[in-house]
């Protein structure tokens, strides 16, 4: 009986490891995806960005210009982009957290 508990269980060791490694791959090619969406906004005006993701939800003001976050939810998880704006209002660079 022992035998058997122990071949369940390696079974279910081998299971589950191997469907953490396919969700870690389906995050990674979401994030890729995610940096590729919005590297196509570098170099944009301002208002290109706002007119794609709306208002934002905060803006932080620095000596080179400002930084516009821009927050959704999707299952109950708290996506947080953060684009740098210059002086010339141009977009120069973005942060992406918890977005796929």
């Amino acid at each position: 009986m022992s035998l058997k508990k122990n071949i369940i269980v390696l079974f279910l060791l081998i299971f589950i490891i191997s469907s953490c490694k396919a969700i870690d791959r389906k995050i990674d090619n979401l994030s890729l995806e995610e940096e590729k969406n919005l590297s196509r906004l570098l170099g944009k005006q301002q208002i290109e960005l706002i007119n794609e993701f709306g208002k934002p939800d905060g803006v932080i003001h620095n000596d080179d210009g400002k930084i516009l976050i821009f927050t959704t939810k999707k299952y109950n998880i708290t996506c947080e982009r953060k684009f740098e704006i210059d002086q010339n209002k141009m977009v120069v660079g973005f942060t992406s957290k918890g977005c796929f």
